[in-house]
């Protein structure tokens, strides 16, 4: 079984479905955010690898701590399109990131990457709705 790598925080103020599906970890290396967690049997379907509806939450969320990690603004995802590259097990480090490609005031466009490490398990470009300056919370 693989363990934290080093340089990685736990996620402590996580709530709802991030708490529920954790712990998640997270590094910061200059301008890159990199999230983390330990593939475990709760994230596991019927057939022993991690669900793909984890592995799509867990990038989803990278990609948006990406925008808000890079623009300064907290977003909403306004689609997201998956590609399935390989299989998530349980024991697996995995870990995701998000770059942002393209953004005006309203959208930002990002590519997203979901890897353990033998291997790419998902890769993801999405929109993001860039939520008010002004909201804090959310």
């Amino acid at each position: 079984m693989s363990k934290v790598p080093e340089g990685f925080r736990e996620l402590t103020e996580l709530k709802g479905f991030a708490a529920s599906n954790g712990p998640w970890f997270e590094k910061i290396e200059g301008s890159r955010v990199i999230r983390g967690f330990l593939a475990g049997p709760q994230h596991a379907n019927t057939l022993g690898i991690v669900h793909g509806g984890m592995l799509a939450a867990f990038l989803d969320s990278a990609m948006g701590t990406c925008v808000f990690h890079t623009l300064e603004r907290r977003c909403v995802t306004l689609t997201l399109n998956l590609d399935y590259l390989g299989p998530g097990r349980i024991g697996d480090w995995l870990q995701a990131e998000g770059e942002v490609i393209g953004h005006d005031e309203n959208v930002a466009q990002v590519r997203g990457r979901l890897y353990g490490r033998r291997h790419d398990v998902l890769g993801a470009m999405g929109s993001f709705a860039l939520l008010s300056r002004q909201r804090t919370k959310g």
